[in-house]
């Protein structure tokens, strides 16, 4: 046992493979947390896997559920890569990839089948966090209850809300969320606290996401500059394109019963031994020819996925230019995170980017174990709790002189309101080091009784094209001119990037949480304590390594599905709230006002402007099908001028708000008819 290790442990929750590991305070370093049950690779590495043994009902975590994909009865209900699908919802592909159609609907909160029930995916997650923390409690011998739990740097508000429910599902205080980059490069031995200013471009390309992030160290401190990503690319995609080359290589011959998840499985084998020597062959078995695939081969299948990592890296060297002054040639050496950087064509990749010599992208430390150990530093920062109980959040640190550095953090995205014509208006910009607080002024539209205040996460103009993280209702609002009510919106950011919102009205001084009803999150205490109790008997089910299988003990994953807490469709809306005027800045006592821009008509009148919270397509928050989204797209663009007629003003506020309710598609189809024509119209 290791109980001189600090009990606060860090925990990489990979999207293919997840790893423990706890500070020596001994040794001043971290040090990975073995599964007792396996060894060498296979014990410093978790997969990411889970499913349910159809002979006996238990659950399966880690490498006995990973390998179970491989075998010749396949294993289909296996669950591979969920936390690509955090804080998201079902688009047709993912109801699609997930066999949900007929139990969900596109908009709907992406839930999994596991066994006979449907989980969300911190649920999953929740899962392979109990597998780390009892790994852990079997290295320390003594109960675990926190851990500093890393995700990509660019993962969004509902994405890390997410992470945080699966720590505390799992039973682990979530001490801190930190960046995986972030993570890796503390333990890169840029904690090696080289005195001269050193700035390192962090290549994290793991199984399932990349990130990339540039770093600025000096002495004993740490300073994230910029960051970008891309939370869909990943080794998993490679595996996947060679999946596509074997699938098409051997056409008519292979079997229509074969299991997609054992055609990447052999995919994947392939990607690792092409890392290793310069050709290797596939087979499937079951009568299929064998297949010889060499390393310039799958260099090609891959390259147009590492082209999007590039696309990645040129964005965080251009914010990191024009935000902070940092250019490329600053860059003293780029740091390989993540298994994935293995293959021999990502290094020649970068040093061909940055026309650098061999020693410039730096590959010698495991890729596969620095972020748990950059986890672990941080968790250090930490005293541990006596217990865990969901009702309390611990805040307790070490003091200061146990902490050998100091980390800066940025919001990798930027967090603001939707105002009229569907303009987003930004509070705190993408690049702002955190914990971070802003406050901006609006006012009142013109004799709204009540007022919306969205709040969205992104880089685009328009709130369309970002991220809705939740609206505050401000209702019993005294119709008034326009200008007349003063709102301040206070936007603060803790430690993990996570958001709090509080609007006061201060012409009366009442003020307004933000109690955001983000459908992908569990949300209260008591629902999370009821869904921890479900996974906790669930969990309770696994059995050792080699100790047999279980009986059935009847435990069940999940709940019925079905409607409820989820959301649903609802009545048609009425022509909506008024939405925040353009911001007018807080200005010294003796300035007047802004003057205040018109942004509705009376809640008796038809809708004058575009509403302040249309639902974003892209990143899947809510959903405006295909066929609409050029016209919506047109309209807005339209509006951009403020000089559309309140016709297409109002007929686009009622499309999207229909959008948003979740209206049928017949009442949807009489909407985009009424907003088609009323563009039409102002085209004339």
């Amino acid at each position: 046992m290791e109980d001189e290790l600090h009990r606060v442990v860090g925990i990489d929750l990979g999207t293919t493979y997840s790893a423990v590991s706890a500070y020596d305070p001994d040794d001043f370093a971290p040090k990975i947390l073995a599964d007792p049950e396996h060894e060498g690779a296979a014990a410093v590495a978790t997969p990411s896997v889970v499913r349910i043994d159809p002979a006996t009902g238990a659950l399966v975590v880690g490498h006995d559920a990973k390998d179970a994909i491989s075998q010749e009865a396949g294993a289909g209900d296996a669950l591979v890569e969920i936390k690509r699908e955090m804080g998201a919802v079902f688009t047709p592909e993912l109801l699609q990839h997930f066999g949900a159609s007929g139990s969900y609907a596109v908009g709907d909160p992406v839930r999994a089948r596991l066994g006979t029930e449907w989980l969300r995916p911190q649920e999953i997650s929740a899962l392979v966090l109990m597998r780390m923390k009892r790994i852990a409690e079997q290295a320390l011998g003594a109960d675990i209850h926190d851990a500093v739990v890393t995700v990509p740097a660019y993962f969004m508000e509902r994405q890390k809300k997410a992470t945080e429910e699966a720590a505390l599902l799992a039973g682990l205080y979530p001490r801190q969320l930190i960046p995986e980059p972030t993570a890796a490069a503390i333990a890169y031995g840029v904690d090696r606290a080289e005195s001269e200013r050193q700035i390192y471009l962090v290549f994290d390309l793991g199984g399932g996401t990349f990130d990339v992030s540039i770093i600025e160290t000096r002495d004993d401190e740490i300073e994230v500059i910029a960051t970008a990503g891309d939370q869909r690319l990943g080794g998993g995609d490679f595996d996947d394109a060679v999946a596509a080359w074997i699938v098409e290589s051997l056409g008519e011959t292979l079997p229509k019963d074969m299991d997609r998840l054992r055609i990447k499985a052999a995919a994947e084998v392939a990607k690792r031994e092409l890392s290793l020597r310069s050709t290797t062959t596939l087979d499937l078995g079951a009568g299929t020819t064998p297949l010889a695939l060499d390393r310039p081969g799958f260099e090609a299948l891959i390259q147009p996925i590492l082209d999007r990592s590039l696309r990645q890296v040129d964005e965080a060297l251009t914010f990191a230019r024009t935000a902070k002054g940092v250019e490329r040639d600053h860059i003293n050496a780029v740091l390989l995170v993540g298994g994935s950087t293995r293959i021999p064509r990502v290094k020649q990749m970068l040093l061909d980017y940055f026309d650098q010599d061999e020693g410039f992208v730096r590959g010698d430390a495991n890729p596969d174990t620095l972020v748990a150990r950059g986890a672990a530093i941080v968790a250090n920062r930490f005293e541990p709790s006596p217990a865990f109980d969901l009702a309390t959040r611990p805040d307790a640190e070490r003091s200061a002189d146990e902490q050998d550095y100091t980390v800066t953090l940025i919001t990798e995205h930027t967090l603001g309101v939707g105002v009229q014509q569907g303009r987003f208006n930004a509070l705190i910009p993408r690049g702002t080091k955190i914990p971070a607080r802003q406050v901006k002024s609006y006012t009142n539209p013109e004799q709204a009784d009540r007022i919306e205040a969205a709040i969205y996460q992104g880089e685009g103009e328009y709130v369309y094209d970002n991220s809705l993280i939740g609206t505050i209702h401000l209702d019993e609002i005294e119709p008034r001119p326009e200008g007349y009510h003063q709102f301040e919106v206070e936007f603060s950011l803790d430690v993990n990037g996570l958001l709090g919102v509080q609007v006061t009205h201060t012409n009366t001084g009442r003020e307004y949480q933000a109690t955001f009803d983000q459908s992908t999150t569990i949300g209260k205490v008591d629902e999370l304590a009821e869904r921890r109790g479900v996974l906790v008997d669930l969990y309770a089910t696994v059995r050792p390594a080699g100790s047999g299988p279980a009986p059935h003990t009847g435990a069940r994953p999940g709940q019925p599905a079905g409607a409820g807490a989820d959301g649903g469709a609802g009545a048609a809306p009425d022509a909506g709230p008024g939405a925040f005027t353009v911001p007018a800045p807080i200005a010294p006592p003796a300035a007047p006002p802004t003057p205040p821009v018109t942004s509705t008509t009376p809640p008796a009148q038809p809708a004058a402007t575009v509403p302040a919270q249309p639902a974003p397509v892209d990143d899947g928050e809510a959903d405006v099908p295909a066929e609409y989204r050029r016209m919506v797209k047109k309209a807005l663009r339209a509006a951009k001028d403020g000089q559309a007629p309140p016709e297409l003003t109002g007929a686009l506020g009622a499309f999207l708000a229909g959008v948003r309710s979740g209206v049928d598609e017949d009442t949807l189809d009489e909407l985009a008819d009424r907003l088609e024509d009323a563009y039409d119209h102002s085209r004339r």
